[in-house]
């Protein structure tokens, strides 16, 4: 998603639509970045019009994160995140 390295330790795997939505598909993403998309999204909202990578980045605030995160070096790790609740609103 960043178009970073993925360090062996620093990677998740991250269902497109998830697990409890029936979602078999999975992308290997940094922590941080499966982090960051589940702090954003609720598991309907990522089932129903996330579901893809290219969707999740044309969300503004991931675009922001992926901004910010793209010339970190690929260990690099921030658990720092917004909540949910304040992206929530209005999806």
């Amino acid at each position: 998603m960043c178009e970073r390295v993925i360090p062996e330790e620093q990677g998740d795997e991250h269902h497109l639509v998830p697990k409890s939505k029936g979602g078999k598909k999975i992308v290997r993403l940094h922590r941080i970045c499966h982090d960051q998309i589940h702090s954003i999204f609720t598991d309907a909202q990522l089932a129903k019009k996330f579901s893809t990578i290219e969707t999740i980045l044309e969300d503004p605030a991931i675009r922001t994160f992926v901004t910010w995160l793209r010339n970190k070096p690929p260990g690099f790790s921030d658990s720092a995140k917004e909540s949910r609740q304040s992206f929530r609103r209005g999806r």
